[in-house]
Parts: structure tokens; C-alpha cells; sequence
């Protein structure tokens, strides 16, 4: 009779193994079967190789200076000049950290002119954590990986802006994934692109108020790079009226400066 039980637990024991066995291979081919998408890292919104260029139409305007007050207020007088830039990566070398950097070479086309003359030499840093560019000895942080929607940094963290603090967020993402149609400029058709990413200058290094109007956006496309940027510093011109007031008049200032760029085109494809 002992022999018997033990022989019934021996063989029950031996089937909850069995099952044990069977259970974890079945959970082994699932998920050798499963793939797991990796992570967007946003790498690919800024396409870093040596060769890769990018040319821009580019419009500044510039609004003449308000004088006047009441019916006598002469309003800004806005501007325009149309050229292009071409920004071309020409080489790598190694910098002062030990790291690959990237040498990016901007040129210039002014009408009538119909050839483009090299005018500076920025620097851009591309690592798994961020892309930077060093531009007039000033480095800061175009991207920072990976990417999502709503996250901050700190546009001059590997410089000391006065602006900042250590801990400052100035620069902000948003749009992410959204298409972005750039507008029709010169002979350049309207061009959509399907995912981008869009940011901006946020806290010390942007303002929207009476007395000063600052910002910076630049949208990236996948798998091409930056499409769009614009840049926005304006100073409104104010008088005091006869009854003490402090006037802001639509349309009138003492500075005023815009400067939009928009990826006409780039390569290699």
C-alpha cells in the first residue's frame, strides 16, 4: 500500500513538471514571436552625416522706427529681403572632449547673384542624448533625446547665457508626430511634410508683453531635418498722451525684426 501511494504521487508529481515544461515553452515561442517596437528616440529628425545640406529660402523683414503720437503717429513701415542660405556638412574632426563633431559650412545666394559664397562655420555635436550646435562660440541644444511631447530643457546649458540658471527650461517640444505644410516662397511650391516635431524658446528666452515680443521656432520633418524656422525680436514703440497714459499703438515700433527660413532643399536623398 505504501508503494502504491508513493507511486501515485511520484506520477502526479511528474505530470505538474510535465505541465510546468509545457507551459514554459509555449511561453517561449510567444515570445520569440512577439517584436517589441523600440522606443522613439527622435534621432532621426536631424539627420547628422557628412554630405547631408539643407537650403533655405529666407525673408527678413525689418519695420522702420514709429515717431509721432495721437493723429500724428506714424506707424512701422515693414521691410523685406528674399535670399537663400545652404547649409552643407563638410566634415568631421575631433574636438576639444575627445568626441566627433560635425563641421557645417553656411553659404549665401543674394539676388542677382546666382551662386552661393560661404559666410560662417557652425559646429553641431550629435550624441545618443542630444544634438547641439555651436554657433559665434555659443553652444546650445538644438534637440535633446528621446523625444516627447511636452518635455523642457535647457536651450544654454553648455553655455553661460545670463538669462539662465542651472535649472532654467527654455526650450520646449510640442506638435510631435504632426504633419507641417511649409508656404509656397519664390518659384519653391508649398511642401507637407507627414511627422515633425516642433520647438520653441520658452521662459527666459522668450517674452510676449507690452514692452518686448521674443521668439524662436524651428520645426524638424523626419527624416529630412530642419524644414522651418522663425525668429520674432520687436520693441513697441510707446508715448504718454496728454492725459497720462501710457500708449501701446497697434502696428508701431522702436525695433522690429523678423527673419523666417524654409527648407527649399536638401540631401542626399
Amino acid at each position: 500500500m505504501h508503494f502504491f501511494v508513493s507511486t501515485l504521487k511520484a506520477k502526479a508529481a511528474a505530470g505538474r513538471a510535465g505541465l510546468a515544461l509545457v507551459a514554459a515553452a509555449l511561453c517561449l515561442a510567444s515570445c520569440k514571436n512577439e517584436t517589441m517596437p523600440a522606443p522613439e528616440t527622435g534621432k532621426d529628425f536631424y539627420p547628422i552625416a557628412v554630405g547631408n545640406f539643407w537650403t533655405y529660402a529666407v525673408v527678413d523683414t525689418t519695420w522702420s522706427q514709429a515717431t509721432g503720437q495721437g493723429s500724428g503717429l506714424i506707424t512701422s513701415v515693414p521691410t523685406a529681403t528674399v535670399y537663400e542660405f545652404k547649409e552643407t556638412i563638410n566634415e568631421t574632426f575631433t574636438d576639444a572632449a575627445g568626441k566627433t563633431a560635425y563641421r557645417m559650412v553656411r553659404s549665401v545666394k543674394v539676388p542677382p547673384s546666382t551662386t552661393f559664397r560661404n559666410d560662417s562655420v557652425f559646429v553641431l555635436s550629435a550624441t545618443d542624448q542630444f544634438v547641439a550646435l555651436n554657433r559665434n562660440n555659443t553652444r546650445t541644444l538644438e534637440l535633446i533625446f528621446p523625444v516627447r511631447e511636452g518635455r523642457s530643457w535647457n536651450l544654454n546649458a553648455f553655455n553661460n547665457n545670463f538669462n539662465d540658471t542651472i535649472t532654467a527650461e527654455t526650450r520646449q517640444y510640442s506638435r510631435i508626430g504632426e504633419a507641417f505644410t511649409t508656404a509656397a516662397v519664390g518659384s519653391a511650391p508649398a511642401q507637407t511634410y507627414a511627422e515633425t516635431l516642433t520647438t520653441k524658446n520658452t521662459g527666459a528666452a522668450a517674452e510676449n508683453s507690452l514692452v518686448k515680443r521674443s521668439s524662436y521656432q524651428q520645426v524638424f520633418a523626419k527624416g529630412v531635418g530642419p524644414v522651418f524656422r522663425r525668429r520674432v525680436n520687436i520693441l513697441p514703440y510707446t508715448y504718454v498722451d496728454f492725459n497720462g497714459n501710457q500708449v501701446y499703438p497697434p502696428g508701431a515700433y522702436t525695433l522690429g525684426f523678423s527673419r523666417e527660413e524654409t527648407l527649399i532643399d536638401y540631401g542626399p536623398r
